[in-house]
C-alpha cells in the first residue's frame, strides 16, 4: 500500500474543501452529490478504493471534473494497483523518491538534468543544461518540479522557478542567460500578491504523451497550492528550443515575445495573468479558474 494519497484522494478532498456554499461540502453532501455512500466516500479520502467505473462520468457530470482529469485519476489509480512499475505512468512522489533515489533529491536533480540532456541534446552555452547550476535549485525548491516515470524511468519533466523583477525585466527582452541563473537569484513567495514564473524545461519524451496528463495534473495542484496562500503568476515565461517546443507553446496559448538573442531560432513566451484565466490549466480546475478571474479580470 502507498503511503501518500492517491491522485483521486487529492483532489477529491480538495474539491470537497473549495466547495459548497459556505466554501466547503461535508462528506455526506459529496456523497448525496455522487449518489454513493458516506462509508464510500471516507475510502475514495484514505485511498482505500477508486470510484466504479460506471459512475465515473458524475465526476464530470456533478463535480465539474475534465475528462483528462479523470483519465488520470485513473491511470495513478491503476498504477498504484500495479506497485507503480507494470506498465502504468506514475508521478514521482515522495514514496518514490524514497524508493528509488533513497529520498535523494539532489540525486533526483540529476536524474532530471540527465533527462532534460536526452531529450534537447546540444543547447547554446547560454541554455546549455548545467548540473551545477540546476541540482542545487531543484534540491532547494523540490515543489516546484514534477517528474513523471513508466516503470522506473523518467519519461516527463515540468519545473517553474520565481524570477527577480530585473531577471523579468531580462527576460521579457530576450538577453536572460539561463546558466547564470543560480539559487540566490531565484525567487521563494512569502507573502500574498503576483510573481513572474520562469518554466526551464517541459519534456515528454517520444512515445510517452500519455504522460503529459500527469505533469498536467501536477502543474495544476502546483497552481492550486499556491493559490491556496493568495500567491498567483502574473506571467508564466519560457524559451522554446525546439520545433517541438513552439507547438507546445502555441498549445498552451502563449504568446512569443521575441527571439531569443542567440538566434531566431530559439524563441521567448509568456502567458499573462488573465490568458491563465482561461487557460488549459485552469479548465481543469473551477476553483482555480474563479480565483485567476478574480485576481486578473478581463479588460472592459
Amino acid at each position: 500500500m502507498q503511503n501518500t494519497p492517491s491522485l483521486f484522494a487529492r483532489k477529491l478532498r480538495d474539491w470537497r474543501l473549495t466547495s459548497g456554499t459556505h466554501g466547503r461540502l461535508t462528506q455526506e453532501q459529496l456523497a448525496d452529490r455522487l449518489g454513493v455512500s458516506v462509508e464510500a466516500v471516507g475510502k475514495y479520502e484514505r485511498s482505500l478504493s477508486f470510484i466504479r467505473g460506471d459512475l465515473e462520468h458524475r465526476l464530470a457530470e456533478n463535480l465539474g471534473w475534465t475528462r483528462s482529469e479523470i483519465l488520470a485519476c485513473r491511470a495513478d489509480w491503476q498504477a498504484r494497483q500495479q506497485g507503480g512499475t507494470a506498465g502504468g505512468y506514475r508521478l514521482l512522489d515522495a514514496a518514490l523518491s524514497e524508493t528509488l533515489f533513497g529520498g535523494d533529491w539532489a540525486a533526483i536533480g540529476r536524474a532530471g538534468t540527465d533527462l532534460a540532456k536526452r531529450a534537447f541534446g546540444p543547447l547554446p552555452p547560454e541554455l546549455s543544461v548545467c548540473d551545477d547550476t540546476l541540482v542545487p535549485v531543484y534540491e532547494a525548491f523540490p515543489d516546484h518540479w514534477g517528474l513523471v516515470l513508466k516503470e522506473d524511468q523518467l519519461v516527463g519533466k515540468w519545473a517553474v522557478f520565481f524570477l527577480t523583477p530585473e531577471d523579468e525585466a531580462l527576460f521579457r527582452s530576450g538577453r536572460i542567460i539561463e546558466t547564470d541563473l543560480t539559487i540566490d537569484r531565484f525567487h521563494r513567495p512569502l507573502l500574498p500578491g503576483t510573481y513572474f514564473g520562469y518554466c526551464p524545461v517541459l519534456i515528454v519524451l517520444p512515445g510517452h504523451e500519455a504522460a503529459a496528463t500527469l505533469l498536467l495534473s501536477s502543474f495544476v495542484q502546483f497552481l492550486e497550492n499556491l493559490a491556496a496562500r493568495e500567491v498567483f503568476l502574473h506571467g508564466l515565461g519560457t524559451i522554446s528550443c525546439t520545433k517541438g517546443g513552439e507547438q507546445l507553446c502555441r498549445d498552451l496559448g502563449m504568446t512569443r515575445l521575441c527571439d531569443y538573442f542567440v538566434s531566431p531560432e530559439y524563441g521567448v513566451w509568456t502567458l499573462p495573468g488573465e490568458a491563465i484565466a482561461r487557460s488549459i490549466f485552469t479548465r481543469r480546475s473551477p476553483r482555480l479558474a474563479a480565483l485567476y478571474a478574480d485576481m486578473f479580470p478581463p479588460a472592459p
